[in-house]
């Protein structure tokens, strides 16, 4: 499949809102818009992701069943998926306005929040989905939570010990990439990394389809770093 009229196509997850969801999306949507390069759209169901994607030429990101995965793009007759090697192929091939991709401490100090923040964003996802996906998202994450149901997830007798542990997280990162920079840039020290791109993709996540209360707590927490960060990536949320 080629790109369409020099466009680069962007395989994104569909939902019941104007606003995207999907995380590593968000990274790769917000790299394109930083270097200001014309993309198109193209929502993609989840259960469609395992035809569309391999008809589209997206190699497979994983070996276990659920072998592909958004974001993947088409740019002439390359064809890459995972939103990293999205990233790396889009820094070598187009050099205006570049953005450092950072190492394995960066990546890790990241994963870190992650961790406590999918068991409460996940479960909320239906809300956004349509019946097919819904059926689609239940049925696999309960295979990926060991056949725990939605609401087992993140119980309500949990969740302000899972709060906590995503704050911890967050300050814990915070204390690792120090003082940010004037414009509210986390990772980056003279302009993004694409490691902002990426957390900043972990909170659209969150910010989309989780609970509105994590967010508006997330959003302030130490000092309101994590709100300027966002406030700072606003330039580059367009959605083509």
């Amino acid at each position: 499949m080629q790109a369409d009229n020099g466009l680069i196509t962007l395989f994104e997850l569909a939902s019941n809102l104007p606003t995207p969801f999907s995380p590593r999306t968000w990274a790769t949507r917000l790299l394109l818009n930083y270097k200001q390069l014309p993309y198109k759209t193209i929502p993609v169901h989840f259960p469609d992701i395992r035809t569309v994607l391999p008809a589209a030429g997206a190699p497979p990101t994983s070996t276990n069943p659920l072998k592909y995965t958004v974001p993947a793009i088409i740019d002439g007759d390359k064809v890459i998926s995972d939103s990293r090697l999205i990233a790396e192929y889009l820094e070598s091939t187009y050099t205006q306005r570049p953005i450092p991709l950072l190492g394995a401490a960066e990546q890790e100090a990241m994963q870190a929040v992650v961790t406590p923040l999918r068991p409460l964003v996940i479960p909320s996802i239906v809300n956004i989905l349509d019946e097919r996906d819904t059926v689609y998202f239940v049925e696999t994450r309960r295979a990926m939570f060991g056949g725990k149901e939605l609401h087992e997830i993140a119980p309500p007798s949990q969740r302000p010990e899972m709060m906590q542990a995503l704050e911890t997280a967050l300050t814990k990162l915070s204390d690792f990439v120090g003082t940010p920079n004037q414009s509210g840039w986390v990772f980056g020290s003279n302009g993004p990394a694409y490691e902002d791109f990426e957390l900043i993709g972990w909170f659209m996540w969150l910010k989309v389809a989780g609970p509105s209360e994590v967010w508006e707590r997330v959003f302030t927490l130490n000092d309101g770093r994590w709100g300027a960060l966002m406030v700072a990536a606003e330039p580059y949320m367009r959605v083509e």
